[in-house]
């Protein structure tokens, strides 16, 4: 809201670049903003979506939001250049289209942040359906979330204590 997105850039390049110290290399989450975790942060949106898993979060707000995205890549970007040897890999989560890892590609040129590793969070039934044109897609590493892949799957919200019996995280 106040435009301080190079306080926000900042911040993130302090703790990776902090925490980078320890590894050769890093693979770090892109936001996955999310109303109802963060309603109570200063800027947070002041509507929170009726269902937030099935909203906007994850790689789809970063590219509607494409600053806030931005920021966190020139932080890791900044990190990779002034770190010698180490390599920063991006994780984005909730990608359920190619679409989503050809534009993240894009912005990533766009920054001339080339030597980056791209991997993508596998969440959702959708991303299951194409994980291999994903990985056709040269992404450098695939993560599976299954905390969230479960919930999708047998749609079960996993913090609706009236369903949490029939969450399995083991269901066939």
């Amino acid at each position: 809201k106040r435009g301080k997105i190079k306080d926000y850039e900042e911040v993130i390049f302090k703790g990776i670049r902090k925490i980078s110290e320890y590894f050769d290399d890093i693979w770090v989450r892109t936001s996955d903003i999310r109303t109802d975790e963060f309603q109570n942060l200063e800027g947070a949106p002041e509507k929170v979506e009726a269902n937030p898993m099935l909203g906007m979060h994850g790689i789809r707000f970063s590219l509607k939001n494409p600053e806030i995205l931005k920021a966190e890549l020139n932080a890791m970007k900044r990190v990779s250049e002034n770190s010698k040897g180490k390599t920063v890999g991006i994780m984005t989560p909730q990608v359920i289209s190619i679409e989503e890892v050809k534009k993240l590609k894009e912005i990533l040129r766009e920054i001339d942040f080339k030597n980056a590793k791209v991997g993508v969070m596998i969440e959702t039934p959708a991303s299951v359906q194409i994980v291999e044109d994903i990985c056709k897609e040269k992404v450098d590493f695939v993560s599976f979330g299954t905390n969230d892949l479960t919930q999708y799957t047998l749609a079960v919200d996993r913090g609706n204590e009236a369903v949490q019996a029939l969450y399995d995280d083991m269901h066939p």
